[in-house]
């Protein structure tokens, strides 16, 4: 699932630039329209992008291990110095 989520904002980012970039050889009425659509795939591909590193990181963050000593529930199972 999460390679597949990758895999569509690089896609999303790759067809947004190449939209920006074709709409400015377009002539017309066309040409403006494929530009702002690109700009908003694109834009919403950085979202995405960002939403995901987001989500590994703090997945990463909460699957730290519990410590596997035995911790006391009382003072006197403790040495105090």
């Amino acid at each position: 699932m999460r390679q597949t989520m990758w895999s569509m904002a690089i896609g999303g980012l790759a067809l947004g630039s190449l939209s920006m970039v074709g709409g400015t050889a377009i002539g017309g009425d066309l040409g403006p329209l494929a530009v702002g659509y690109g700009l908003l795939v694109a834009l919403t591909a950085l979202y995405l992008f960002a939403g995901l590193a987001i989500r590994e990181r703090s997945w990463r963050r909460l699957s730290r291990p519990m410590p596997t000593t035995a911790q006391p529930d009382r003072l006197a199972g403790r040495r105090v110095f």
